[in-house]
């Protein structure tokens, strides 16, 4: 125990002062992003299907359906933190330089433990369980996979150097992914229990 809290204290002091710069940027940044973004739109992120998903999952978890509502569950916590992300982005599209900042961040740093090839790749295997049909579940969720795309190919810009902003779109990208997969399977989980609606 002596030697974990002697390890904790050599993390600490002016060794470390890069490294929490940086944290207390991200910091600054997300929370600026909630509380002065909101009650601005985002084109395209639309908050009141984050609690659409949550309520069809309270709403299936009240009719037994377990194992759709914790598919819902998980769809609704994944698209809050895609639009948690996008808040972030929009924030710092206003003006990147809204507050000086370190460049030479690490990854970890700014939270990011996804990377674009794999969130690409994550976005291919579940284009191709997305159905063209017209119906709204499937238009809801074809826009999801061009928002996350459209993230990913401004990463291609090379002007776009800003470390936290690159990050940020890499997450919502990848939450976008993971919001498609649970919305899969959380329709696949309903059809299940209604087979004759299917």
């Amino acid at each position: 125990m002596n030697q974990k809290k002697s390890e904790l204290f050599c993390a600490l002091g002016p060794d470390n002062a890069e490294h929490e710069i940086r944290k207390a940027y991200h910091g600054v940044i997300e929370t600026s992003a909630f509380y002065l973004w909101a009650s601005r739109l985002i084109p395209g992120v639309n908050p009141t299907a984050m609690r659409d998903a949550y309520t069809r999952s309270y709403q299936l978890h009240s009719q037994g359906n377990r194992l759709a509502a914790e598919r819902w569950a998980r769809t609704a916590k994944h698209l809050a933190q895609a639009f948690r992300h996008e808040a972030k982005i929009a924030f710092l599209e206003q003006d990147p330089k809204i507050l000086p900042y370190l460049e030479g961040a690490h990854d970890q740093e700014y939270g990011l433990f996804e990377r674009s090839d794999t969130t690409s790749d994550l976005l291919n295997s579940v284009a191709a369980r997305i159905s063209t049909q017209p119906d709204p579940a499937q238009k809801e969720m074809k826009h999801y996979l061009d928002r996350a795309h459209e993230l990913l190919k401004k990463l291609e810009n090379p002007e776009e150097k800003h470390e936290l902003l690159r990050a940020e779109r890499i997450q919502a990208a990848h939450e976008y992914g993971r919001t498609l997969e649970c919305m899969i399977l959380a329709h696949e989980a309903e059809q299940k229990s209604h087979p004759q609606a299917a």
